[in-house]
């Protein structure tokens, strides 16, 4: 009887010892999952903020690239204040020469070259950047119709002398053509044009 006592007791003692350790390593799994997953959490947040911190700075970068030369068409003063142009169409100024002081005023006299000989019309004119703009022209070479973008821009003002009453309406616009070289874009004096073309400005080459 004694024996069977102490046998029964020695069960119990080891049922106990399982469940003890049992319940150990449910506690260890449990705190090693909440570990894992305050490490996960913490990792997610770093590479958000990352994420959010490299998007501010390209977002800055590209702002200040958008911030470019607020006149990237504009040809400078110095090229415009003594020079000539030309083309050769028919019923229109021949040659266009520029004479521009360092205060942004001169003039442009305009030369209508013709058998009976040559007839000068000049105008004040004024020197100025603008914003950007896009026109169309008659190319010089081709005579095709092409567009393109200007900063500078020359203003008629007074008509200063004219040996043939001719009336030069409209401004002039001067930008570096795709050569290289500068061009002088007047309107269409010759007319003759569609309706739809009434717009396109006509292309004169500068002389080098």
């Amino acid at each position: 009887m004694k024996k069977y006592v102490m046998i029964s007791l020695g069960m119990l003692l080891l049922l106990a010892g399982c469940s003890s350790g049992e319940n150990n390593s449910s506690t260890s799994s449990t705190s090693s999952s909440v570990s894992q997953m305050t490490e996960k959490s913490t990792s997610n947040l770093a590479v958000s903020a990352t994420s959010e911190s490299s998007k501010n700075s390209n977002s800055k970068e590209s702002s200040t690239t958008d911030m470019s030369n607020e006149y990237p068409y504009d040809v400078s003063l110095d090229a415009v204040k003594a020079a000539t142009f030309y083309n050769n169409g028919m019923n229109i100024p021949q040659e266009i020469a520029l004479t521009v002081e360092q205060g942004s005023q001169g003039t442009a006299s305009f030369t209508i070259k013709s058998p009976d000989g040559d007839f000068m019309t000049s105008y004040a004119i004024s020197y100025q950047q603008n914003p950007t703009k896009t026109i169309r022209i008659f190319s010089a070479d081709t005579h095709e119709i092409r567009t393109v973008k200007v900063n500078t821009e020359l203003v008629l003002g007074d008509r200063l002398f004219s040996d043939q009453d001719r009336v030069m309406a409209g401004n002039l616009y001067v930008f570096v053509n795709k050569s290289g070289g500068l061009s002088l874009a007047t309107p269409n004096y010759a007319g003759n044009v569609d309706e739809q073309d009434s717009d396109v400005m006509l292309e004169y080459l500068q002389n080098k």
